[in-house]
């Protein structure tokens, strides 16, 4: 008798314990991506780490509550019903309505895609885009998990950590951070806070290729993405006085 091996939770869905269940269903679900949109049943396995003939049981149990739906090919999706779960999700995201319009002005500065990044369980989440017009531009859906820096290899790696730490408070005291080919090659990024107060709540980013942020205009792109997070900022306090 197949037995189920452990299931390979995304970070958002492992911090409580107990009801297994139920954590695989989330797991299954949260196996799809915009990338990765249609899934066999034995992708999911492979992704989840939940033996096969289980994964058909929750196939089985998803599909009769139309959140999964397939085709006679043996290809699962997530189905249409879950895009009102989006939207509710989203509605729900007041910073959007407020951070749009910044986003728009900044996204006509730099001439690249802007993103609203925010902590949701244990990942980053890309909770709000607004989309390049150049035929080259880095790609972010809403909803999509981002990898944090305090990643696995950096959790084995006790320099690495330190090294994460030092780099965390030198971009807290500055107020920005910049990454080069971290996420992905050829990509230049700038981040800057959104604060609540003292609190952290979002962070606004500017990714970009390399060939449109040279070193001489990295600094450019800093700036401007630091005031467009400090407009936002202001934007926030007004409105929650």
């Amino acid at each position: 008798m197949a037995r189920a091996t452990a299931v390979k939770m995304p970070p958002e869905a492992s911090a409580v314990h107990g009801c297994e269940g139920a954590r695989r269903v989330l797991a299954l679900m949260l196996a799809f991506s915009a990338d990765k949109n249609t899934l066999t049943a034995r992708d999911l396995a492979a992704a989840t780490g939940i033996a096969l003939p289980s994964v058909y049981r929750y196939i089985t149990l998803l599909r009769e509550t139309g959140l999964l739906a397939g085709d006679e090919r043996g290809s699962y999706r997530l189905s249409a019903r879950l895009i009102g779960l989006a939207r509710a999700a989203e509605a729900a995201e007041s910073i959007i309505d407020i951070a749009d319009p910044v986003m728009r002005e900044l996204a006509a500065e730099t001439g690249e895609t802007v993103i609203l990044v925010r902590l949701i369980g244990r990942s980053a989440v890309c909770v709000h885009r607004v989309q390049s017009a150049q035929r080259l531009r880095i790609s972010f859906e809403p909803g999509q998990p981002l990898p944090l820096e305090r990643g696995a290899s950096a959790q084995r790696d006790p320099e690495a950590a330190a090294r994460f730490e030092e780099k965390a408070v030198r971009d807290a005291r500055r107020g920005y951070a910049v990454s080069e080919e971290e996420l992905e090659k050829g990509v230049w990024a700038v981040s800057a806070p959104v604060l609540q107060g003292k609190r952290m709540i979002a962070v606004i980013t500017v990714p970009s290729p390399l060939v449109r942020a040279p070193q001489p205009l990295q600094q450019k792109l800093i700036d401007q993405v630091r005031d467009a997070a400090q407009t936002l900022n202001e934007a926030l306090r007004v409105t929650r006085r």
